[in-house]
C-alpha cells in the first residue's frame, strides 16, 4: 500500500478562464463539463480504473485545503486506463460529512468509474473548474514508475468540488503524458 498522497494540492490553481499559454486544444478539454469517462471511453476500445490508494486523512492532512473543517476526509487516487495505457490521474477528496446515506457508498466503489457514479446522480451539480500547469517534472516522482512515460511538455490538471445531494467532494484530474489532450 503506498503512502505518499501525490501533492496536487501544491499546484498553482487558477479559476480565471484560459490562460495565455494553455493551447486551444488542451483547454478545450480542460474546461469540458461532461463527463471525463464517457469522453476517454470514446476513445479507445477498453478504459478501465485502476486504484493506486485510498485513505483516510486528517483535514490538516488534507491535499486541497477545501475540506480544512473537516475531522477526517477519504483519498481516493485512481488512474484512468485506455487500452492498457494510463492517460489520467485522478485524486478525490471526499469529507467523511458527504459520507451519509446515499453518498456512503462512494467509499465502496473499488475499480468503478467516479465519473459514471457522479454524472447518473440526478442530483449532482458541478462546480467552478480549476486549472493548473505541471511544468516541475519531479513532482511527478511519487507516480513516475507506474506511468512509465517520457514527455517533454508541460502536463495540464484541472479540479472542481462536485455536490450530490449538496454534498461536496473535489476531484481533481492531472492528464498524463499519454493523454490525448496533448496529441496534435
Amino acid at each position: 500500500m503506498h503512502t505518499q498522497l501525490f501533492p496536487l494540492g501544491a499546484l498553482l490553481w487558477l479559476f480565471e478562464s484560459k490562460p495565455a499559454q494553455c493551447p486551444e486544444k488542451i483547454a478545450s478539454w480542460l474546461y469540458d463539463e461532461h463527463s471525463l469517462t464517457k469522453k476517454l471511453e470514446g476513445l479507445c476500445r477498453q478504459f478501465s480504473v485502476q486504484i493506486r490508494q485510498q485513505k483516510i486523512v486528517s483535514a490538516d492532512g488534507s491535499l486541497s485545503g477545501y475540506f480544512s473543517n473537516e475531522a477526517q476526509i477519504l483519498v481516493r487516487e485512481v488512474f484512468l486506463y485506455c487500452d492498457n495505457r494510463p492517460v489520467v490521474f485522478a485524486q478525490t477528496e471526499i469529507p467523511f460529512s458527504t459520507l451519509t446515506e446515499q453518498q456512503a457508498q462512494l467509499a465502496e466503489i473499488g475499480s468503478q468509474s467516479l465519473g459514471r457514479i457522479l454524472f447518473q446522480d440526478p442530483t449532482m451539480q458541478r462546480g467552478a473548474i480549476e486549472i493548473a500547469q505541471l511544468t516541475d517534472k519531479s513532482m511527478l516522482a511519487p507516480i513516475a514508475a507506474q506511468i512509465k512515460q517520457n514527455y517533454d511538455h508541460p502536463l495540464w490538471a484541472r479540479r472542481s468540488l462536485f455536490y450530490l445531494n449538496n454534498n461536496p467532494l473535489l476531484v481533481s484530474e492531472l492528464f498524463l503524458p499519454a493523454a490525448a489532450i496533448y496529441l496534435p
